[in-house]
């Protein structure tokens, strides 16, 4: 039937399961963050995999998942193609929490959305409905939601460094440059030529320079709603010939100190469980296979500072952020599941 049991000797390595644990669908469970989800709800104290979709054995048609019951669903499947899965799961299961790990809830509006994917939006009714979920800027609208998008990646690891200097009036946002490093699973598992392992070993690269990645677009919308401050963000994205992880430096123009900026974001973090402030620049070896992200301050030239961010792309960037959105969502720890994740 295509769902997933538990054997006997599994159970006995999870005492701490409660009876009444919420059962989770996962769709797109072959593609690298579908696969994350899997591996972390595998271990969740409270939750069990009600059923996966994807291609291969053991997984279900994507059209047979949205006749399954569940409590919570995670959409991992390609933008376009997201959306309407999340209008018929909402149509079908209204009860239950739906959280899209695609970019087709992240803009506020249709005309967005085309403006950065280039076509439109395949069910705009959505739109509006989902809180942008970073569950550490943004707990409350979380806790009472039942469709919930995702962010990106990349947003994630700019986003929890810049909101809470720019709610504290601390950096000017119209001077505010992103250089940002993804690993290869960062652009999904679909072959293609540019990310063989022959195009990206032993080799470095930028792409979607300047105001092309379609991050930007969510990123400014989401600051906007937090602050109410337009941005127009510089970011440039850089291919890592490595497989997980994201490490970003933004440059910030400011009036104040390092220890004041970073002071903010420990005020901001220090009572959460995965944002951690640390003295020097974080590495990727820090936060991968974690849900955790890594910030650092330090002077730059006068009037300027550069904030490192470090995550892990597939975990806090996607399915693990993911599985903290339905912990908040269902009551649950924010951190059940997350602390000591699988190998």
């Amino acid at each position: 039937m295509g769902f997933f049991f538990w054997p006997t000797a599994r159970r006995r390595e999870r005492p701490e399961e409660a009876v009444d644990a919420v059962r989770v669908g996962v769709f797109g469970a072959t593609g690298y963050a579908g696969r994350e989800l899997v591996r972390i709800l595998s271990a969740h104290p409270r939750a069990r995999l009600a059923f996966t979709t994807g291609t291969g054995d053991g997984h279900l048609a994507h059209e047979k998942g949205l006749d399954q019951e569940a409590d919570a669903y995670c959409l991992s499947l390609p933008h376009g193609v997201s959306a309407t899965y999340a209008a018929r799961l909402r149509a079908a299961h209204p009860r239950a929490v739906v959280v899209d790990l695609s970019g087709d809830l992240r803009l506020p509006t249709a005309e967005a959305y085309r403006a950065w994917y280039g076509h439109d939006h395949p069910a705009p009714a959505l739109l509006g409905q989902a809180p942008y979920g970073i569950p550490e800027l943004d707990p409350e609208r979380i806790r009472s939601a039942r469709l919930i998008s995702n962010p990106g990646c990349y947003a994630t690891s700019v986003l929890l460094p810049l909101v809470p200097l720019l709610r504290e009036r601390l950096v000017d946002p119209a001077d505010v440059v992103v250089d940002a490093k993804s690993g290869t699973t960062g652009a999904g598992r679909s072959p293609r030529e540019d990310l063989l392992f022959s195009e990206v070993a032993d080799d470095f690269s930028a792409y979607a320079p300047g105001r092309a990645h379609r991050h930007v677009g969510e990123m400014e919308a989401f600051v906007k709603a937090q602050t109410g401050q337009d941005i127009a963000l510089t970011f440039c994205p850089h291919l890592l010939p490595v497989r997980r992880g994201i490490l970003s430096a933004l440059y910030v123009r400011t009036a104040v100190d390092a220890e004041t900026l970073r002071a903010a974001l420990r005020a901001a973090y220090d009572k959460g469980p995965f944002v951690r402030v640390v003295p020097g620049p974080p590495r990727l070896s820090d936060v991968v296979h974690t849900n955790e992200c890594r910030l650092s301050v330090h002077e730059a030239a006068p009037g300027r500072a550069v904030v490192f961010s470090a995550l892990d792309n597939l975990v806090k960037g996607a399915a693990g952020q993911a599985v903290q959105n339905l912990n908040v969502a269902l009551g649950l720890p924010e951190d059940a599941g997350l602390v000591r994740l699988p190998a």
